[in-house]
């Protein structure tokens, strides 16, 4: 079946698309193109980075700032993680103002150049090839903090699918551009173009559903921009905060949440988890085997099939090792005291290989997966011959 296609032309909404086609040198096409793109009206951006609009907040959300008023530490912290910046208008980002006016020949195709520019309050990218064609898009999200990598989002108009996942993502660790996870020549997803991936409606709404709090105010399977709250807020977790807040200005008694401390199991919260790092009910038969890296990806698929978790009697979960309201830690002493507090608690059989240190090297190495971001196997486990090969230190991610 064909892939959909973007509208044509200049639709009203956050994506305008342009095609010229010129028949010169590729310096007076990207030059042309430049002076065109200048000439568009701004981009009205429905939210600014770190706000979200009154509309989106009614009638049961109260925003991270309420939150803020009683629990400071936990939202200061939060602030610095990567689900609190997952989702952001473009123009808005630090990575835009960096990007702006860097030319970058594509990887696979070296004749194919992307200008990235920062316009007021507009930040797109204009294609440019040896054949003199040039298109230009306005850029209207980043999906991911750039603390690993950042990849750009465009919308056919305001709250209008289908969307373009962009053909180069930005890795912040060498600070380069490679093509998309699932764009490469060898082996593209369906809907895969030279200019990025054309989303269907459905995944669309399933990747704002994974880096927002919600999409829209009315309904989970719609999205609308203007009523969406970005980022994995606060209330994305503990639920709508309205009534607590109203009772703890109050100085009522009960001030419980729908999920908090004391309102969870292990199982519950890896459910929780696991609706956008991936619950292993969502696997395909036969696709839970260790030796297939890309679950390294999906840290609850990995830990939920290892001993270590079959074994705690409902004592293990994502918590004992990492603070939810915090950056994930790069401190690997810290991730092996947790491990040495449950195996050092009861009497077991040392490791022959190192009793108390360099637990995660054997048992969680880092491993590439394809995506040029190593991840950690959360697949506790004593490695074998058939495992994917342990990555680099660099570039890894928790």
């Amino acid at each position: 079946m064909a892939a959909p296609k973007l509208p044509q032309g200049r639709p009203p909404g956050l994506l305008r698309m342009g095609k010229l086609v010129l028949f010169v040198g590729g310096g007076l096409a990207l030059a042309l193109a430049v002076f065109w793109w200048a000439g568009l009206p701004n981009l009205t951006i429905p939210f600014a980075a770190g706000k979200v609009s009154a509309r989106a907040l009614k009638p049961s959300y109260v925003g991270s700032s309420s939150c803020r008023e009683c629990h400071p530490g936990e939202s200061a912290h939060f602030s610095r993680s990567g689900h609190a910046r997952t989702l952001r208008p473009a123009a808005g980002t630090p990575l835009a103002r960096k990007l702006n006016g860097r030319v970058v020949a594509d990887p696979e195709e070296p004749s194919v150049h992307w200008a990235y520019a920062l316009l007021g309050d507009e930040f797109g990218v204009t294609r440019s090839s040896s054949a003199g064609e040039v298109e230009r898009f306005v850029i209207d999200y980043a999906f991911g903090s750039d603390h690993h990598a950042t990849t750009f989002v465009s919308l056919a108009g305001s709250n209008r699918l289908p969307a373009l996942e962009h053909r180069l993502t930005h890795y912040s660790s060498d600070d380069v551009f490679d093509v998309t996870p699932g764009q490469s020549a060898g082996k593209p997803y369906p809907g895969t173009t030279p200019r990025g991936r054309v989303l269907p409606d459905w995944e669309a709404r399933a990747c704002f559903r994974c880096h927002t709090t919600r999409i829209s105010a009315a309904r989970g399977d719609v999205l609308k921009t203007d009523e969406m709250i970005p980022n994995v807020s606060c209330e994305r977790c503990h639920g709508p905060g309205s009534a607590h807040v109203a009772s703890a200005r109050a100085g009522a008694a009960e001030l419980s949440m729908p999920f908090g401390p004391g309102r969870w199991t292990s199982e519950t919260q890896m459910a929780l988890c696991g609706k956008c790092h991936r619950h292993p009910s969502e696997a395909l038969p036969g696709r839970l085997r260790p030796e297939l890296p890309a679950l390294a990806r999906f840290q609850p698929i990995g830990i939920m099939q290892s001993k270590c978790y079959q074994s705690s009697a409902g004592g293990l979960s994502c918590v004992n090792c990492h603070d939810p309201h915090a950056r994930a830690s790069s401190d690997r002493a810290s991730y092996e005291a947790a491990c040495l507090h449950c195996h050092e608690a009861e009497p077991r059989i040392p490791c022959p290989v190192s009793p108390v240190s360099g637990c995660l090297a054997c048992h969680m190495p880092r491993v590439d997966t394809g995506q040029r971001v190593y991840f950690t196997d959360h697949w506790i486990r004593v490695r074998t011959a058939g495992d994917p090969p342990s990555a680099p230190t660099s570039r890894s991610r928790p």
